[in-house]
C-alpha cells in the first residue's frame, strides 16, 4: 500500500557526527545609553532529529562594556546555559524555543558560579528566520525574535524581548 504524503527521515542514513550541527550566535543589551553595555556570544550544538528538526544544548558569555561612550570599561558579566529545539514551519521559518540559566553578576572565580540563587531562568519561545547569504561563513544566517515568559518573575525583572543572530556550520 503506498502512502502518498510520505517522506523517509533522510537522517537515518547519516552517521551520528554527520548529524551535529554547530552554531554561534550573538545579542547585545543596552541600559538607557547609546552604546550597548552588555554583549552575549554564544556557542551551540545541535542534533538533527531530522530534516527540519534540531534539538540541542549551547553556553554563552556575558561581555561588559562599560557605561557609555565616553566610559568603555571591558568586564566579565555572566555566563549562561542553554537548551533548546527548532521545528522547521515553513521554507525558511522556523518556531524555537527554549530553556536557559543565566548567571549575571560579575565573577572572578569559578567557584562564584555554583551559588544556584545568582543564576536567572529563561523560558524562550520565538520565531526564527533563515537568511541565504553568498558568503560561505555566514551562509546559514539566523534572525530570531525571542519572547522570554518567565522574565516577569525573575528579580531584578529582565527583558521579555530578545532579538539574536546566530550562524550554524
Amino acid at each position: 500500500m503506498d502512502m502518498p504524503d510520505f517522506k523517509p527521515n533522510d537522517q537515518k542514513t547519516k552517521s551520528f557526527l554527520h548529524r551535529l550541527e554547530y552554531g554561534a550566535n550573538f545579542q547585545t543589551s543596552r541600559n538607557g545609553y547609546y552604546f550597548p553595555t552588555v554583549t552575549d556570544l554564544g556557542l551551540s550544538l545541535g542534533y538533527k532529529l531530522s530534516a527540519s528538526n534540531v534539538i540541542g544544548v549551547g553556553a554563552s558569555y556575558k561581555i561588559g562594556w562599560g557605561n557609555g561612550i565616553q566610559h568603555i570599561a571591558l568586564s566579565s558579566q555572566g555566563v549562561g546555559l542553554r537548551s533548546f529545539l527548532e521545528i522547521k514551519l515553513k521554507k525558511t521559518f522556523s518556531a524555537t524555543g527554549g530553556f536557559e540559566m543565566n548567571y549575571t553578576t560579575p565573577f572572578t572565580s569559578y567557584r562564584e558560579l555554583q551559588a544556584l540563587q545568582y543564576w536567572t531562568k529563561s523560558g524562550l519561545i520565538g520565531i526564527e528566520k533563515t537568511v541565504s547569504m553568498k558568503n560561505r561563513v555566514f551562509k546559514k544566517t539566523k534572525l530570531q525574535l525571542l519572547w522570554d515568559f518567565l522574565s516577569y518573575q525573575n528579580v531584578p525583572k529582565t527583558q521579555p524581548l530578545l532579538f539574536r543572530v546566530g550562524y550554524t556550520f
